[in-house]
């Protein structure tokens, strides 16, 4: 049962989200559970010790941000403030909160499971774990993404607009609006990614067969950096960090999904 309640609020200052904060957090607190609220901007490691359930108010932002510190078997449970601006695909209407926290209350909690990546460059594994996408490219997308790609034992080398490796939720977004085809339900624990590179470049010396495929559990992706600056890797559009030459980048699912609570 939920006994400690990380609460996290978006940066929105309107009207109806402040309203519906204040609102969400004496529900929680009518059914005697602690609850700590903190803007996502303040977001740090330390407030995610000996909590029982993170809660996010905002828009699928938040809950992608907040996600990223939640690294084991920690419940998430988002909530779209502003329905009319914000598409929620991962978070549920405030008028479900009443029956997650008397599901809680009754042993009930269904949790649901959404799959994750993770990156190791260098040799070291990134903190973050993304929950839609990881974006292999160049800082200033019309620049040309140079890179080694590897991929079950064969590799070649490429120029592109970047690569996309996804997740089943990511496979509805970028990576549909860049030509993928997405793949299960936004909430569905698939147990494979998928990746696209966009845009390959095809001429004389590039012609490029190693364009698209599934990551299955276990398997991995491999990238090589060949530009001298301006290489990067997104996660989630929101975490950066530097790929150039002399950088390895490895991408595999991770085998800790984030579980979501449902309604």
């Amino acid at each position: 049962m939920f006994q400690n309640i990380l609460l996290i609020y978006s940066e929105k200052i309107t009207e109806k989200h402040l309203n519906m904060v204040r609102t969400v957090k004496s529900d929680i607190e009518k059914f005697k559970i602690g609850v700590n609220a903190i803007n996502v901007k303040y977001l740090e490691k330390k407030y995610f010790e000996d909590i029982d359930l993170v809660v996010t108010i905002g828009g699928d932002g938040t809950f992608i941000r907040a996600s990223h510190f939640v690294k084991f078997y920690t419940p998430i449970l988002g909530i779209n403030s502003e329905p009319e601006y914000s598409e929620g695909a991962l978070l549920v209407r405030y008028e479900e909160l009443e029956k997650i926290l008397l599901d809680n209350l009754n042993g009930k909690t269904k949790i649901d499971k959404i799959d994750r990546i993770q990156v190791v460059r260098n040799d070291i594994l990134l903190e973050e774990f993304a929950i839609n996408e990881v974006y292999i490219g160049t800082e200033k997308q019309f620049m040309t993404s140079r890179y080694i790609i590897n991929y079950r034992g064969n590799s070649e080398e490429q120029r592109s607009s970047g690569v996309l490796v996804v997740t089943q939720s990511g496979s509805h977004s970028w990576y549909k609006s860049a030509g993928g085809e997405p793949f299960g339900d936004i909430l569905y624990e698939g147990k494979k990614l998928k990746f696209l590179v966009r845009e390959p470049y095809f001429g004389k010396i590039y012609n490029p067969k190693i364009l698209s495929g599934d990551i299955l559990l276990g398997e991995k992706i491999v990238f090589y950096s060949r530009r001298y600056d301006d290489g990067i890797i997104a996660i989630d559009s929101y975490k950066v960090y530097p790929f150039n030459i002399g950088d390895v980048v490895e991408i595999k699912m991770s085998d800790i999904p984030l579980r979501v609570v449902s309604p």
